[in-house]
């Protein structure tokens, strides 16, 4: 399909689309991918081509989710019917017949100050991959002349990338989600054994998150500061189901069990590091200062903080809390996280709206 679509561009257009292909490749979110389809083709085909690209929703409906060449406001707009119902690849031969007919007045009113009702001809292709229907990708042109079936066929080609990447990329988000789950699922189950055990693990991964997103970490760093932080007491089950016990060998212990799967290799070091201390008295390696991987020092402070703010622990005033950190500071934990995590609570949030874990607050 790539040789196809690039032997039709000259010696000049070809990087052009192989740069477009890389962004899309490598940006996070679906409206981007479908948003660098749609810069990237619009481009390339004459004249004045817009268009937008239609996702379908597990309800049935439809939403815009990118736009070339229109106002964002398009972005707001819901609509209920239009030619990407009979996605093609084909030429609309009647577009006010498929978009501005079956819609409400007041959507009909909208596209039209949009400037849809000025197209010359228009082309749908669907976005399809593998694993998912995405939608549909629709372009018009307002000046030159009609799309022909050579621009159809290089529409359908973007189509499909669009659809494998918005595909790929979404049974990779499902398959991440299901390990997620699954951690969650078995770290519940290890906590359940002791009551004032239970939460704890979830809490001490909310915390470590918003430390590292106030790092700024990277999105990689952050999954591994997520699993990090969820399975760093998993060690704890080689001594028994008293999961209160601290006993020194845990932390390695706990790297030890996670340290064959690939995904989690970053987070063992996490999970081994968690009680090594800044001025090398921790276990059990005794590494001090930088010594100590970012994830593990991160963890530290997250996993003091649990202790020393929640019934586990000593459910301290949250004042207490400040002063017995900077107690901490520069002797067990690193002093610029510890500095971090207070201006954190200096905000004003609570430990409630600090341990709350959403699935939007993951790093996938």
């Amino acid at each position: 399909m790539f040789r196809r679509l690039f032997s039709a561009q000259d010696g000049e257009g070809a990087p052009e689309l192989l740069t477009a292909v890389e962004r899309l490749l490598r940006v996070q979110r679906s409206e981007e991918r479908s948003g660098a389809v749609l810069k990237a083709l619009t481009k390339a085909l004459a004249g004045d081509v817009r268009g937008y690209v239609v996702r379908g929703t597990e309800r049935g409906s439809y939403v815009f989710e990118a736009v070339q060449g229109y106002s964002p406001s398009m972005l707001t707009l819901t609509p209920d019917h239009g030619p990407w119902r009979e996605p093609g690849p084909r030429i609309v031969p009647n577009l006010v017949a498929e978009l501005f007919t079956p819609n409400t007045g007041e959507l009909r009113s909208a596209l039209g100050e949009l400037g849809l009702r000025n197209a010359t001809s228009s082309l749908v292709v669907p976005v399809v991959g593998r694993f998912l229907r995405h939608g549909a990708l629709v372009l018009h042109r307002h000046a030159g002349a009609a799309f022909d079936d050579e621009e159809l066929r290089e529409a359908a080609s973007w189509g499909t990338i669009l659809g494998e990447a918005q595909s790929q990329a979404f049974e990779l988000r499902r398959t991440k989600l299901s390990l997620v789950e699954f951690t969650r699922a078995f770290v519940q189950a290890m906590e359940a054994q002791d009551f004032a055990q239970l939460g704890h693990a979830e809490r001490v991964t909310a915390y470590a998150l918003a430390i590292g997103r106030t790092l700024e970490l990277g999105n990689q760093e952050l999954v591994d500061l997520y699993f990090a932080a969820m399975l760093h007491d998993i060690g704890k089950l080689g001594a028994g189901l008293d999961l209160s016990i601290e006993d020194m060998e845990h932390p390695q212990r706990g790297a030890n069990l996670v340290a064959s799967a690939g995904l989690l290799r970053n987070a063992a070091e996490g999970i081994r590091g968690h009680h090594e201390n800044w001025d090398g008295s921790g276990f059990p390696s005794g590494l001090r200062k930088e010594q100590i991987p970012l994830v593990a020092r991160i963890v530290a402070v997250a996993d003091t903080f649990d202790m020393l703010s929640s019934e586990r622990g000593q459910a301290m005033p949250m004042r207490e809390v400040e002063k017995a950190l900077d107690a901490r500071s520069g002797r067990e934990l690193d002093p610029s996280l510890v500095q971090l995590m207070v201006n954190i609570l200096r905000q004003g949030k609570s430990t409630m709206e600090l341990s709350k874990l959403e699935e939007s607050d993951l790093p996938f």
